[in-house]
């Protein structure tokens, strides 16, 4: 159990649970108070809608409601067939697939087109004229209670992600400059094992600073978010830094495994270098940090190693706060 929920944001994912239940209950209301029977779309709209991007200016998905009305129209267009309801469910189902494909959500098809076409015919009767009126506007109905429970019940928050992610970046971190150091005290080789790691670790750190645009740009978009523009700025120097650290120790960490060579002073810059940096994205002070790093360089051996925890050093002190 602790491994299938290790990493997830659960309030996050909780707090997702609750807009949902709460937009898909709102909509069956209002549909209802409308003069709608049984409005199961108005429910179902906000149900697949809402995504809980932390980094979309309104966390629902355009395209699934899209996908939404599209289902909607097949469906009512079947029902106007003739066919039997086993060839309105073949059609409706080859139908809704390719224009989900076109309506895709991700990289994935958008499949709220043919669940919907099917709902629909299911739910059909004889009054089709009328049934086609009610399922249109009672699905815009839930479209627009999905955007506004969206929209005002706890809001996108990029900057919460954004820490939390650099939490993440911290521990990685540390850890890989911990087992690089220790593979220079023991001239161990270990490092070699881990290079895919340090790789991954460094890649997300990217990702991490692609999403920094995304995030300023949903809390400019979000009447809720203003406020967190001061802590996107200050997040945004730490984790440029994490990025650009994690990118030192891969770098590091591919020398070390070529090397293979034993040196406890440059171990000891190692660790020192690994103190500074997590200071810095902690937004500590790493000026001491730093100076043992630089004591620990003068008495190194290896000349290509000193030369790259110099430029790692070289590199913090230009990106921590003077």
């Amino acid at each position: 159990m602790h491994r299938l929920l290790a990493g997830r944001d659960l309030v996050a994912e909780l707090r997702l649970a609750l807009k949902m239940t709460i937009g898909g209950t709102a909509a069956w209301w209002i549909a209802s108070e409308l003069g709608a029977r049984r409005p199961i779309f108005a429910a179902l709209v906000p149900l697949v809608a809402m995504t809980g991007d932390p980094f979309a200016a309104v966390s629902v998905s355009v395209a699934r409601i899209l996908g939404v009305f599209a289902g909607v129209g097949i469906g009512i267009a079947l029902t106007h067939t003739d066919m039997s309801s086993t060839w309105r469910v073949a059609v409706a189902l080859l139908t809704g697939t390719l224009i989900g494909i076109v309506l895709k959500v991700g990289d994935r098809p958008n499949l709220e087109v043919p669940i919907a076409a099917l709902f629909l015919i299911g739910f059909a009767s004889t009054t089709v004229s009328h049934l086609g009126v009610q399922r249109i506007w009672e699905t815009a109905v839930g479209a627009g209670v999905a955007i506004i429970v969206a929209t005002t019940l706890w809001p996108p928050d990029p900057t919460r992600e954004l820490e939390r992610r650099l939490a993440r970046l911290r521990q990685a971190l540390a850890a890989d400059l911990a087992a690089i150091a220790d593979d220079l005290a023991t001239g161990s080789g270990a490092t070699s094992d881990q290079l895919t790691g340090l790789r991954e670790h460094s890649l997300d750190a990217v990702r991490d600073v692609f999403e920094l645009e995304a995030a300023r740009r949903a809390l400019r978009l979000s009447p809720l978010r203003h406020r967190d523009v001061a802590r996107l700025d200050d997040l945004e120097r730490r984790i440029n830094l994490g990025a650009r650290a994690a990118r030192h120790a891969r770098s590091l960490g591919r020398d070390v495994a070529d090397l293979r060579l034993r040196d406890p002073m440059l171990a000891a810059a190692t660790r020192h270098l690994a103190d500074a940096a997590d200071r810095g994205l902690q937004d500590h002070d790493a000026v001491d940090a730093l100076a043992r790093a630089d004591r620990a360089l003068d008495q190194a051996g290896d000349p290509i190693l000193a030369s790259q925890l110099r430029q790692f050093a070289a590199d913090l002190r230009d990106r921590l706060p003077s």
